[in-house]
C-alpha cells in the first residue's frame, strides 16, 4: 500500500509556489503581514530553507492571496511566475529531453510541485488525454482558482519544451466565466467549458519533440539533488482515489480496511480532509465510465456491469447525475 500524506503534514519548501506568491503579493503592494494572517506561516520561515510547510498551510494563502488581489487574472499571473522555479523538481523538468521525459518526472514529482491535484493520463489514437482531480478537499472557487494556476503554469511549461508553438486543448468542468478574455490570453484559444470533467489534450506527436533547453547534465545534476531527498508519493484523497477508481464495487467498509482503519476512524479522516465517502465514489466512477464511454468505446451495458450497475436505468440516470449528460449524448459530444 502506498505511503501517503495528510493535510497537515509538513513536508513543502518555502520555494516554489509560496514564495511566488508572496513575490507576487508585494509587488502588487500588498503588506506582509496581512498576506500571512491566518496562514500559520511567519515571515522568518520563508528565510528559513530547512522549514517546511503543509498543504493546508498553502491552501489558506493561496485563498488569502485571492481574497487580497481582487483581480481576475491573479491566478493566471502567479501560475506564469511557476515556471522560473529554481528547485531541482523544476530543473528536472525544464532540462527534460522531451515532453514524454517531462511529463514522467511531473507524474514523479507532482507532490512537490502541484500537491493540490493529481492526474490520470491516457494516450489513444493521436492525443494524450490528461484528467485532473483535486488531491485535497478544496471549495468549488478556490478549485476553479487552483485549476487557473496550474494549466497556466502547464502551458507555460509546454511552450518552454516545445521547439514550435504547442498546442493543447483544456476542458473545464465549470460554467463558463466572466473573465473568459482571461483563459484565452494565458491558454490560447481552445478553451471549453460545461465540460463532463476536466482535462488536458495534447497531440502525441508532441511527445518526442526535442526539448530545445534540453541539458543532460544539468536534468543529471538535478537528480543528483532529489536523490539526497524523501520523495512523498501522493495525498491521502488521492490514495483513495485510485483504489475506488480500481475497485468500482468498493464500499466504506472494504475501503477502510484497505487503509487499515475502522470505518469510523476513515470516515473522520475523510471529514478533516473536507471529503465525503459518497462524494469520492461519485466522481470516480463518474471518470471511469467517462474513459470506457469515449476512450474505449465501450457499449452501455459494458460499462454499466464495470461499474457493478446491473440495471442499465439506474446507470443511466446515475450518469445523468454525475455529468447532466445520457451516455450517448457524451458520445455525440
Amino acid at each position: 500500500m502506498h505511503t501517503f500524506v495528510s493535510q497537515d503534514n509538513k513536508y513543502l519548501s518555502a520555494q516554489g509556489l509560496i514564495t511566488s506568491v508572496v513575490e507576487l503579493a508585494q509587488s502588487r503592494d500588498i503588506n506582509l503581514h496581512k498576506l500571512l494572517r491566518g496562514t500559520g506561516i511567519f515571515e522568518q520561515d520563508l528565510l528559513n530553507f530547512q522549514h517546511a510547510f503543509s498543504v493546508s498551510q498553502q491552501v489558506r494563502l493561496l485563498a488569502q492571496f485571492k481574497l487580497l488581489m481582487k483581480s481576475t487574472d491573479s491566478g493566471f499571473l502567479l501560475g506564469s511566475q511557476l515556471i522560473n522555479d529554481t528547485r531541482a523538481e523544476a530543473q528536472a523538468l525544464i532540462y527534460s529531453d522531451n515532453l514524454a521525459q517531462v511529463l514522467k518526472q511531473l507524474s514523479l514529482l507532482r507532490m512537490q510541485l502541484a500537491p493540490l491535484l493529481f492526474s490520470q493520463t491516457y494516450i489513444k489514437n493521436d492525443n494524450v488525454y490528461i484528467y485532473i482531480q483535486p488531491a485535497h478537499g478544496l471549495d468549488e472557487s478556490l478549485y476553479r482558482y487552483v485549476l487557473e494556476i496550474y494549466s497556466t503554469a502547464f502551458y507555460s511549461l509546454l511552450k518552454r519544451v516545445s521547439e514550435s508553438y504547442p498546442h493543447c486543448q483544456f476542458d473545464f468542468a465549470f460554467k463558463r466565466p466572466r473573465h473568459i478574455q482571461e483563459y484565452e490570453q494565458n491558454l490560447g484559444l481552445k478553451v471549453s467549458f460545461d465540460k463532463p470533467c476536466t482535462r488536458w489534450v495534447l497531440n502525441k506527436a508532441m511527445l518526442r519533440a526535442k526539448n530545445p533547453h534540453a541539458s543532460q547534465l544539468r536534468f543529471m545534476q538535478a537528480q543528483s539533488q532529489l536523490d539526497n531527498k524523501n520523495v512523498v508519493s501522493m495525498t491521502f484523497i488521492e490514495a483513495v482515489c485510485r483504489y475506488l477508481y480500481s475497485h468500482p464495487s468498493a464500499n466504506l467498509e472494504c475501503t477502510a480496511k484497505h487503509f487499515a482503519m475502522s470505518s469510523a476512524t476513515f470516515k473522520r479522516r475523510l471529514k478533516l480532509n473536507g471529503v465525503r465517502f459518497s462524494a469520492l465514489i461519485d466522481k470516480q466512477n463518474k471518470h471511469k465510465a467517462i474513459y470506457l464511454l469515449t476512450l474505449c468505446a465501450k457499449h452501455n451495458e459494458q460499462v454499466a456491469e464495470h461499474l457493478a450497475f446491473y440495471d442499465i436505468p439506474n446507470f443511466r440516470r446515475a450518469f445523468k447525475r454525475w455529468t447532466g449528460l445520457t451516455p450517448n449524448q457524451l458520445k455525440t459530444q
